[in-house]
């Protein structure tokens, strides 16, 4: 067993987690996660990731009782190998990218924002960009450069979210506060946990097409809303259902409100909360 230091990423105490050298040699091919609940460093449970070199490349809360839509799970399925995924190295990217960098990245791209990705690693450049426009695919525009640091120049960027590792360099909206975060990190964190590479990669892409399809799905229903008609929140999670076999809660359904008004541009006529309420009775 090896001792490792962690650090909380909400109050930033210190402490100490023993890990099986065996389980991280065989998550050799990513990183291996894990779980740190309540009292083990400080009164928060957060994940922890580490690399093969047995080194802590990040940590961050995730929210466990948020529930994304079921879709398949990759090994319902035997993954359809193409040109596109296999010029992606899976496991490069989870030992390069470390978590809080591809969910900042996300993020930004579900808002509708330009990122800037700086690297001191050049030889990940091409591979970054294979990766966001495979899981991006057929969903969301991704406007994504990657650049080294020593070639960065702020007044080129102004319009940016600017990030670098676990970095925030540049958001001038507040986009990437980390409070407002919730079901990116979900996403992230099965990719990141599932030992597969091209199963882990299938399910991302997969996730995020869900996400795409069924803000789609509400920007149609506001678009046939009657006038001063507003939408009743059981109303939409019964439509979804039936449109897309899926079932969602209400802080899911809050951030597609989000996507729908920040990436589409569609303002959400929201009906009241005690509305809302009442409605689910």
């Amino acid at each position: 067993m090896k001792k490792l230091e962690v650090r909380c990423p909400s109050c930033s105490s210190r402490g100490y987690i023993e890990i099986s050298e065996v389980a991280v040699e065989k998550a050799a091919r990513g990183v291996y996660a894990v779980n740190i609940s309540e009292g083990i460093v400080c009164e928060h449970s957060f994940v922890a990731y580490i690399d093969k070199n047995l080194s802590v490349r990040d940590t961050f809360i995730a929210d466990f009782q948020l529930e994304l839509p079921e879709i398949s799970t990759p090994r319902d399925k035997e993954p359809e190998t193409t040109p596109q995924l296999e010029s992606i190295d899976v496991s490069l990217i989870k030992l390069n990218l470390i978590a809080s960098l591809l969910v900042n990245i996300i993020r930004a791209i579900f808002f509708k924002r330009k990122v800037l990705v700086l690297t001191d690693q050049t030889f990940m450049i091409d591979q970054i960009h294979e990766f966001f426009d495979y899981i991006m695919e057929n969903s969301f525009k991704a406007s994504i450069r990657v650049e080294s640091e020593d070639q960065y120049q702020l007044e080129s960027y102004k319009d940016y979210i600017v990030v670098k590792n676990n970095l925030i360099l540049q958001d001038n909206d507040g986009i990437l506060n980390p409070k407002n975060i919730s079901f990116e990190k979900s996403l992230v964190r099965k990719f990141l946990e599932e030992y597969e590479p091209i199963p882990s990669l299938i399910y991302l892409h997969e996730g995020i097409q869900k996400t795409y399809e069924l803000s789609e799905t509400i920007v149609e229903r506001v678009k046939n809303l009657k006038k001063k008609e507003k939408l009743i929140s059981k109303k939409v999670i019964e439509e979804l259902a039936n449109v897309h076999g899926v079932k969602i809660q209400l802080p899911y359904l809050d951030f597609l409100y989000e996507i729908v008004e920040n990436y589409f541009k569609v303002q959400i006529p929201r009906s009241s909360n005690v509305s809302n309420f009442l409605s689910t009775l």
